[in-house]
């Protein structure tokens, strides 16, 4: 974890993207695994594929397309399992990989967050049950700018994590007022 937790915070809900997003990277890198063999299929009607030098210039473009696609496959997991979210029961902590070397870590308190937004789009998202959830923060902003956005993108269960952060955000509100 590349942040630490507050005395008498505690986690709540962990997040991952879907696991469906994955499959669908997984769906399109399984497809692009298979090109050369149609390339092979569609250049043997053209050329003498009997001829050795015509194989070896297959095979090594073939092992290079295929050490991409590995490559591809497993930038794809990194960003899938080190793409995370916390909610405690102070604030929100966002982590996100971008690319192999670059990370951003973000963190929100309770006492800022204004409006909790569910967005599914598609047949797909909706039976499955995973979409996005943006967290809106209070603050000044300047004209034409938009306000602070803490996006949780292709999570499960969006509309029970809004419900959950709703009833954190109320108890931390209350908390802070003194009313508990």
């Amino acid at each position: 974890m590349f942040f630490r937790l507050k005395p008498e915070e505690k986690i709540i809900i962990s997040l991952r993207r879907h696991w469906f997003v994955l499959t669908l990277v997984l769906f399109r890198v399984i497809i692009l695994f298979f090109l050369p063999f149609l390339a092979w299929f569609v250049i043997s009607f053209q050329v003498d594929i009997t001829d050795p030098i015509a194989k070896a210039v297959f095979w090594l473009i073939s092992s290079l397309w295929w050490l991409f696609c590995w490559a591809g496959l497993a930038a794809a997991w990194i960003n899938y399992y080190l793409d995370y979210w916390i909610v405690t029961n102070q604030r929100i902590i966002s982590t996100y990989q971008k690319g192999l070397f670059r990370r951003e870590v973000s963190e929100l308190s309770f006492s800022k967050v204004q409006d909790l937004t569910v967005d599914v789009k598609g047949i797909i998202k909706t039976f499955i049950n995973y979409g996005r959830l943006e967290v809106r923060t209070a603050g000044t902003f300047e004209e034409g700018q938009n306000p602070n956005i803490f996006v949780f993108e292709d999570i499960p269960k969006p509309y029970e994590v809004q419900n959950t952060l709703s009833s954190i955000h109320q108890d931390f509100v209350k908390r802070i007022n003194g009313q508990v």
